[in-house]
């Protein structure tokens, strides 16, 4: 199902709203915005949609940033597997959820997974497959 125009802006305004939210400070805020765009997107877009990507990819790096390694991870992948279908394994959309998913098997030990997510994102960004 293609989300319309009018529905991509909705999810979008969540996005906004959230990113305005985290700035100030208020996380709560922003959790709820984005676990909102998140489900309007699997609504309107469909399940695997670019919109799907974006929200899930935000959403995993605030959970990360407050310290929420296990809520993180879940929603990380599910973007990093999105991306990675629409766009391909070396696509700069990557980056932003793949360093997030690295700091997450930091938090949780897995020290090996993380340098290998980290060198994913280098390469990523450098333009040189890894």
């Amino acid at each position: 199902m293609n989300a319309t125009r009018a529905q991509r802006r909705h999810v979008h305004g969540h996005l906004a709203r959230a990113q305005l939210q985290r700035a100030d400070g208020r996380y709560d805020e922003a959790e709820r915005e984005l676990r909102t765009a998140l489900r309007l997107a699997r609504s309107t877009a469909g399940p695997a949609s670019p919109e799907v990507a974006e929200a899930a990819s935000a959403l995993g790096i605030l959970l990360e940033s407050l310290g929420r390694p296990p809520e993180a991870e879940g929603v990380l992948r599910l973007a990093v597997d999105i991306y990675e279908r629409l766009y391909g394994p070396d696509d700069s959309c990557l980056a932003r959820p793949l360093n997030a998913l690295g700091a997450v098997r930091q938090r949780r030990g897995d020290l090996s997974e993380a340098e290998r997510l980290y060198l994913r994102v280098i390469g990523i960004i450098t333009s040189t497959p890894t």
